[in-house]
């Protein structure tokens, strides 16, 4: 099964590459199709693949079953893993039926390096995409924060 450029070009990951450069990216992909309820990615294991939604949704959530977040076509999982090369920080499941692009992440990195002008771009969009994450998580605190405050302010 071959991904279609059309809608994998609609990725962070490729944002800014030729139609050429995408196709290069997409033929290192397995394209996989899995049903609702299927574990994309386990907390904790220490491959540095990346995966690409190219249709349909997963969630994500940490320990406890504490969500993290959604994930929709176009997104990029697996991004902190695949740069820093340390064990996976949660577990991503299928909410539906999901059609993902799976990197094997040592040969993502390998062609990164190899083709360092396609690279750079493409660490580039990582980073973009990472520092998204980043200011979601430090929302996510400062609301946490507000509702931390006094508990006797809204006892009864």
């Amino acid at each position: 099964m071959q991904i279609d450029l059309n809608v994998f070009k609609k990725n962070y990951l490729v944002a800014g590459l030729s139609d050429e450069d995408v196709m290069r990216v997409a033929e290192l992909a397995d394209l996989k199709i899995v049903p609702a309820g299927v574990e994309i990615v386990k907390l904790g294991s220490t491959d540095p693949d990346l995966f690409v939604i190219i249709d349909g949704a997963a969630m994500v959530y940490r320990h406890g079953a504490v969500l993290l977040g959604e994930r929709e076509a176009g997104s990029v999982i697996g991004e902190i893993a695949l740069v820093d090369g340390h064990p996976r920080s949660a577990y991503v499941v299928s909410k539906g039926s999901l059609t993902y692009a799976h990197f094997d992440g040592d040969k993502l990195r390998k062609f990164m390096f190899k083709n360092k002008d396609i690279g750079f771009i493409m660490l580039s969009n990582l980073s973009r995409v990472l520092s998204m994450r980043l200011r979601e998580a430090s929302t996510t605190i400062e609301d946490l924060q507000g509702k931390l405050g006094d508990p006797w302010l809204f006892a009864e």
